[in-house]
């Protein structure tokens, strides 16, 4: 009987050890209870726009080290892989509504409060994104507004250890 306690309570300490290493990132950022946040990490179905003709369903989700977003592709060459994860340090703004070239042209035929577009820094192309509902857009705007603006506000020991290539912005 003793034993067995014993074993109890070593697998809810390495329980409980697992829990927090999961959630280390995301507290070391002070976004744990965020409501938004939480949204992107249980992930989110959306529609990736292009043009008028070019429409393909993508599922974005935030990933546990709460500064990737994973986008789930069908795409195998290495370089769709390569660009299916971005960091929110490479994001350079988020645009509500249609507020990029391809999804002005769409104005009318896509519902304005539940799209949003992704600006990055560099060469890489915007993300122009249209959700289910305007909820999950803002929750997704705000979401990466908060995650951006935690991480600029870190500092340099507090980026390495959140992910090594947070100091670079890139992954």
């Amino acid at each position: 009987m003793l034993g067995w306690s014993k074993k109890t309570s070593t697998a809810q300490k390495e329980s409980k050890v697992h829990d927090s290493k999961t959630h280390d990132p995301l507290r070391r950022l002070g976004v744990l209870d965020d409501e938004d946040v939480r949204v992107m990490l249980r992930g989110s179905s959306m529609v990736k726009v292009r043009s008028q003709r070019w429409r393909k369903s993508r599922s974005l989700r935030l990933l546990e080290d709460g500064v990737s977003v994973w986008c789930e592709s069908s795409k195998s060459s290495r370089k769709a892989k390569a660009q299916q994860t971005f960091a929110v340090t490479e994001v350079e703004c988020v645009r509500e509504g249609c507020q990029s070239e391809a999804l002005r042209k769409l104005s009318g035929t896509v519902p304005e409060g539940q799209c949003f577009t992704v600006v990055f820094r560099g060469t890489r192309k915007s993300l122009d994104l249209c959700c289910t509902s305007q909820d999950e857009a803002l929750c997704w705007v705000r979401g990466i507004r908060t995650l951006q603006e935690r991480v600029s506000n870190m500092s340099q020991k507090e980026k390495l250890d959140q992910h090594p290539s947070v100091m670079l912005g890139t992954f």
